[in-house]
């Protein structure tokens, strides 16, 4: 019973850490221009340079929301595992 109590904690001390690893590169996207990724220079004309930078934060705020996703899943598990270790201890 030991055993299984010290994995379960440890389990869930993984999981919550892997949760918080992907929670902090999810803080840390960058918006990088169009332009930038391609090797060019920044347009002249505005419009484009605006739509450049539009499409950049849409991309940063997609994968930003991925990773956000996912840091939640693990941390949902990190709360299960967690709370059958606390009910395992119990017993």
């Amino acid at each position: 019973m030991d055993f299984m109590l010290i994995a379960l904690t440890t389990v869930a001390l993984a999981v919550g850490l892997r949760a918080a690893h992907i929670w902090y590169r999810a803080s840390r996207v960058q918006i990088v221009p169009m332009w930038t990724r391609n090797g060019r220079i920044e347009p002249v004309d505005p419009m484009q340079a605006q739509a450049e930078w539009l499409v950049a934060l849409l991309e940063t705020a997609t994968k930003s929301g991925d990773l956000n996703r996912r840091a939640s899943l693990w941390t949902a598990a990190a709360v299960a595992l967690s709370a059958t270790s606390t009910l395992t201890s119990l017993f």
